[in-house]
């Protein structure tokens, strides 16, 4: 058996759902409340909606994760909090 026949029969091996799963990203999509880091500064938060500029700053960390939470209910979307804009952590999810 050679190295391309082991790859090809350990994929056919591995279920459609972990296949599917292991797939997914978890990103922010159009409409969803944003919380990022626009500095290094750790007390400045801007909250926006994707993808429009920030429209409200937050002083400290809780208070900006309170009004992203507060905004995405209110919206019926989901909540996410990024320091890079490369990893995004999910904070609220109302987005049915």
């Amino acid at each position: 058996m050679t190295r391309q026949d082991a790859s090809m029969e350990f994929k056919s091996r591995v279920s459609p759902q972990i296949q599917s799963s292991s797939q997914f990203r978890a990103v922010p999509t159009a409409g969803d409340v944003l919380a990022s880091r626009p500095t290094a500064r750790a007390d400045m938060y801007d909250i926006s909606i994707v993808p429009a500029a920030a429209h409200v700053t937050a002083r400290r960390y809780p208070e900006a994760m309170e009004k992203v939470r507060e905004l995405a209910r209110a919206s019926g979307v989901d909540g996410w909090f990024t320091s890079d804009h490369t990893h995004y952590a999910r904070v609220a999810t109302h987005r049915s």
